[in-house]
């Protein structure tokens, strides 16, 4: 009995020190449970990157001058392409017009190679004539203020002699505004040859408290739009050869929509040409005349309301300007994102097999 008791303490202290051996050797503490991400904080980063690249895009895209240009050149290159073009293309007379800026670029493909051949003997190169030399072919817009002080009483004597200067040297009096029969402000229409000489007779009506003349060189929007319209004037000959040549009534009336439309832009050609000669043929003058005492006027400034269609015009303008660089900047940018993902790539496997 005595024994079976002492076993019992024996066992019951070797338990004790087991225990006290295993928590001094320890158990580990459990570990902490990581912290959870949250899903808004992870759609929040790809936005905020999404936004960055963009942006980056956007900027790239301003940079690169991806915000658009002038559409006219590229239509006139097309037109003038198409007509010193050959009949390379081998497209029947049935086939669809091809889909181009210009108005007149459908007969390009469409119409051209049916009749255009090599082996047509009456076939020929449509090319463009070589400019002719000219001689001065200089274009100056002349324009000029001038403002006159005269005796006191002598304004409507000074007027009559303002408006004959303008009738002698083959000009007109454009508009006038007068002011208490003291004081006016009047536009002289006068041949560009004579402004100096008119310019100095209206100096000669008193004193001049002011002066002055400017020059606005349009030569080359002068060739610029000479040269559009030989190109727009061959490419209606040829549309016209061509129309001569069609057979079905798709193909006459398909041609007389071509060629209307190339006389439609041959007109506004023409306009602007007009347009050209006579601001250069005659000088605009402005001319004050004021009586010496005459009471000064102050009018009223204009006070002009704002336009909303026309600001609506503008803020639509403006998003597509910054749409249209966005557009640009990724096409830079997503191939160079490419390349460097892929360096990244290649950067990282090698390390990890030297690792391994």
């Amino acid at each position: 009995m005595n024994t079976d008791i002492e076993y019992l303490k024996l066992l019951e202290r070797d338990l004790q020190d087991a225990a006290v051996r295993e928590q001094s050797h320890g158990a580990r503490p459990a570990p902490t449970p990581a912290p959870r991400r949250r899903p808004g904080n992870t759609w929040a980063r790809v936005a905020g990157v999404a936004a960055a690249f963009l942006v980056v895009a956007g900027a790239i895209g301003f940079i690169a001058g991806g915000t658009g240009g002038d559409g006219a050149d590229t239509k006139f290159a097309q037109v003038g392409s198409a007509v010193n073009s050959g009949g390379e293309d081998g497209g029947g007379v049935g086939a669809p017009p091809v889909a181009a800026p210009s108005p007149v670029a459908p007969a390009e493909d469409a119409f051209r190679a049916p009749y255009l051949r090599g082996d047509d003997e009456d076939s020929g190169s449509f090319g463009i004539a070589p400019a002719q030399q000219q001689g001065d072919l200089s274009k100056i817009i002349r324009d000029g203020k001038v403002s006159v002080v005269v005796p006191d009483g002598s304004f409507q004597e000074n007027e009559d002699a303002l408006t004959s200067i303008a009738v002698s040297y083959g000009g007109f009096v454009l508009s006038s505004s007068t002011q208490a029969e003291r004081s006016g402000t009047f536009v002289l229409r006068i041949p560009a040859k004579r402004f100096d000489a008119a310019l100095g007779e209206i100096r000669a009506l008193g004193d001049v408290r002011s002066q002055q003349v400017t020059g606005n060189d349009v030569t080359a929007e002068f060739i610029d739009v000479q040269a559009r319209l030989q190109l727009l004037e061959e490419r209606r000959t040829l549309l016209s050869q061509l129309s001569e040549r069609a057979t079905t009534t798709d193909e006459i009336l398909r041609f007389a929509r071509l060629i209307d439309e190339v006389q439609l832009q041959i007109e506004r050609m023409q306009g602007q040409i007009r347009f050209i000669n006579d601001q250069v043929a005659e000088a605009s003058l402005r001319v004050t005349l004021t009586e010496r005492n005459a009471p000064r006027t102050e009018s009223a400034p204009d006070i002009e309301n704002p336009n909303l269609g026309s600001s609506f015009d503008l803020a639509v303008q403006g998003f597509l300007r910054i749409v249209g660089a966005v557009i640009v900047g990724l096409g830079y940018l997503i191939p160079l994102t490419v390349l460097a993902a892929v360096i990244w790539l290649v950067v990282t496997l090698v390390r990890r097999r030297r690792t391994a």
